[in-house]
């Protein structure tokens, strides 16, 4: 698996391109304000073909160029919980995000379950849901590779913030919980911001303090 990341926006939003190997097939992640000249880079460099756009969750520093990649033919994926915000980006923080501008929306080609797998080439993840920074946040975990994209749920040094409409505190708690009982301490994360290829191990440290 090849792992790109890049940082962008207002609120310095981690945007990925996931890839199966070079050559061959990639996702885009939470592509964030300013990231398209970057992700086309990428994606060239790596010489591989993007099939989708998978949003951890519906925030709107993570979606807000959705609608460049939609109108490239790219079909949007997400988790099931955020949709509306999906289909009508709302920077419901104005001071956080600087007033920007109305963002065009997307219709969600397929919104994912825990029932489903989500898959890129060889590349297969498992989904949790994970809400409490949002109502629709997910993990995507790739067993076969021991990483895991890992949207605003922790951070290499911190959590999720629970003070946007939406969030849920108790919610975020059990979540963490769950994460840091389903997947392995050495699993590599990726999170919305920050550093990332941290273990699981070494942000749950962190993590703790805000549990």
């Amino acid at each position: 698996m090849l792992i790109k990341g890049g940082t962008f926006g207002p609120v310095a939003t981690n945007t990925y391109v996931v890839a199966d190997e070079r050559g061959g097939s990639a996702l885009i992640i939470d592509p964030a304000a300013g990231s398209e000249p970057w992700v086309r880079e990428t994606l060239a460099r790596l010489e591989v073909t993007a099939i989708a756009v998978w949003d951890t969750h519906g925030h709107w520093d993570h979606v807000v160029e959705n609608h460049v990649w939609a109108s490239d033919g790219l079909p949007i994926w997400s988790g099931q919980g955020d949709e509306d915000w999906i289909r009508a980006p709302a920077p419901f923080n104005p001071a956080l995000f600087g007033n920007p501008p109305p963002t065009p929306g997307t219709e969600p080609a397929r919104i994912l379950t825990e029932d489903d797998a989500l898959e890129c080439g060889s590349l297969s993840f498992r989904l949790l849901h994970t809400p409490g920074h949002s109502p629709g946040c997910w993990v995507a975990y790739c067993e076969a590779e021991g990483e895991a994209i890992v949207g605003d749920l922790v951070f290499a040094q911190g959590v999720g913030r629970t003070d946007f409409p939406g969030s849920d505190p108790a919610a975020m708690v059990q979540s963490l919980t769950r994460t840091f009982a389903e997947l392995p301490g050495e699993t590599l994360i990726y999170p919305g911001h920050g550093p990332w290829g941290v273990s699981l191990a070494e942000a749950e440290r962190f993590a703790r303090m805000f549990m």
